[in-house]
């Protein structure tokens, strides 16, 4: 019998989800939304984004209006995507997915967050970033975007570096803690962080100031 009632129930339900949601049943007010709740914002003021998506509030939990929740996310710069998930018969539960951020960039007197999909956050508060990892310098962001791709490749532990800093379109130069340098030319950046992630195990027990990997066939320690 239970099963029986069951196998009703999930019908009923597939049934529902392909329903016309302008059809009487949902006129009469069955799955409407009720409650939408919000979470996951950490940079994006949470109150802001309740007002934003309360238009789901007296709309049918079976057709979300997606075109409008696109909306909404391109108007908050902070986020990347949301999770949907519905509690039926009349809860939305909205899960925000924020950009991560790697890097703050002062570019000219522009206070710039660059994040790790390497979309630029102009708006948000300086002071929740004072400890954030900097980039200096004039340079483009597709060339950091190349290095950072490298980096990740080679399972370089990002969180030890402090600064990246782009020096007369030449170079890059690395600071890590312990105010240790690591110089990269402008080619070949994987190669480049795999010879140095092999260097910091050589070097793992010895005092090095910097790593000199600007020239292809010449590595320099000291």
């Amino acid at each position: 019998m239970i099963k029986t009632k069951r196998y009703i129930f999930l019908a009923l339900l597939i049934f529902l989800t392909t329903f016309n949601p302008e059809l009487p049943l949902l006129k009469l007010g069955f799955f409407i939304i009720k409650t939408v709740n919000v979470s996951g914002s950490k940079n994006t003021d949470l109150e802001k984004l309740k007002k934003q998506f309360s238009f789901l509030v007296n709309t049918s939990i079976l057709s979300v209006d997606h075109k409008k929740m696109n909306e909404v996310i391109l108007q908050n710069e902070w986020i990347h995507f949301v999770n949907i998930n519905k509690k039926f018969p009349s809860t939305i539960n909205v899960v925000v997915v924020e950009h991560e951020p790697f890097v703050f960039w002062k570019k000219g007197n522009n206070n710039l967050i660059i994040t790790k999909e390497f979309t630029l956050i102009e708006k948000f508060n300086l002071n929740n970033f004072s400890n954030q990892t900097q980039a200096r310098g004039n340079f483009d962001i597709e060339d950091l975007k190349k290095l950072y791709k490298a980096l990740n490749s080679n399972n370089f532990d990002l969180s030890n570096i402090t600064s990246f800093e782009f020096l007369n379109s030449e170079r890059w130069d690395l600071f890590l803690k312990g105010n240790k340098k690591i110089m990269l030319g402008r080619h070949d950046y994987n190669q480049q962080i795999t010879n140095l992630n092999k260097l910091l195990i050589q070097y793992k027990d010895e005092k090095f100031t910097y790593i000199d990997l600007r020239l292809k066939n010449k590595i320099f320690v000291k």
